[in-house]
């Protein structure tokens, strides 16, 4: 008897032990190897990798079963290499070309400074004007950076899915116009997600997603005003922001987007470049990087 209820506990204990294990294993797969080309069409790019190439838009950028990516036409795509079992171990992200900010977006960017200009760095209360448009409901207000950008998408005009976790939506297939109604930095992570609209490239009018070293990767969400491109993957971001310290603020910033660690891919501008202090803040917040940008066009 006391053989069998020794049995017995060690099969319950293997069946509880089982399933804990499987999510430990299924997050430590490695992730695939992240490359970024900014390209102009006709040129061609080598990029290693073992596995099958493919190009989402051949019409933008084509890649040969050797990994040689050959810029087409203006645009956005992702060329993606996949190991036997079908998973993805090299994402290449081509931007070709410099397409124009579609009107829809700079007038969401034109609210956003407009609302800056409106608040005179003056705090907000939790329950605002972007938390009422994002719920009515919510008089104890809350987080409202992701509200703030959400706002000034909605005021331009711009479609918002409500969709946050779309697992049976299918990916968005082109460059149309984009944003996710949701307030939560997580929830608009998950929306973009979901429709394959993530990148590591910055345009104006993207959301950037920042992470705080050593706690989430989802903690506060922004807007991108412009983007100036200062070589060697290294962007310098304008940008407005909501909710910091209960304001609205601007910032400029350099955005390595090669950089080998993530949580240092903000660094200052040089003290030259540091021309508007009376518009923006030089200094981003110490424990923030970028984690990804939401793509609201492409």
């Amino acid at each position: 008897m006391k053989h069998t209820r020794k049995l017995l506990a060690f099969f319950l204990i293997a069946l509880i032990l089982v399933p804990l294990a499987l999510p430990a294993y299924a997050a430590s797969k490695k992730p695939p190897k992240l490359v970024l080309l900014v390209m102009q069409p006709g040129e061609r790019q080598q990029v290693e990798g073992q596995g099958t190439w493919e190009s989402e838009h051949a019409d933008i950028a084509t890649v040969t079963p050797e990994g040689t990516i050959e810029a087409v036409a203006e645009g956005y795509t992702l060329i993606l290499c996949r190991n036997k079992k079908s998973d993805v171990v090299v994402r290449v992200e081509v931007k070709v070309g410099d397409k124009a900010v579609p009107p829809e977006i700079e007038a969401a960017i034109e609210t956003a400074i407009a609302e800056w200009v409106a608040a005179d760095d003056a705090p907000f209360e939790r329950y605002n004007k972007y938390t009422e448009w994002y719920n009515a409901a919510a008089y104890k207000g809350f987080g409202w950076c992701g509200a703030f950008v959400g706002y000034a998408m909605d005021a331009a005009g711009i479609e918002m899915d409500k969709e946050f976790r779309a697992k049976n939506a299918p990916p968005i297939p082109d460059g149309r116009l984009f944003a996710v109604r949701q307030a939560s930095q997580t929830k608009l992570f998950e929306g973009f997600e979901s429709r394959n609209r993530l990148s590591n490239i910055p345009e104006p009018g993207y959301y950037i997603i920042y992470g705080r070293k050593g706690s989430t990767p989802y903690t506060h969400v922004g807007l991108i005003t412009a983007v100036t491109p200062m070589g060697e993957g290294v962007y310098m971001l304008e940008t407005v922001e909501g909710n910091l310290n209960k304001r609205i603020k601007r910032y400029a910033y350099l955005y390595d987007s090669l950089a080998q660690r993530k949580d240092r891919n903000i660094k200052p501008i040089p003290a030259d470049m540091q021309t508007q202090p009376e518009v923006f803040n030089y200094k981003y917040v110490d424990n923030f990087y970028v984690n990804v940008f939401g793509q609201t066009w492409y």
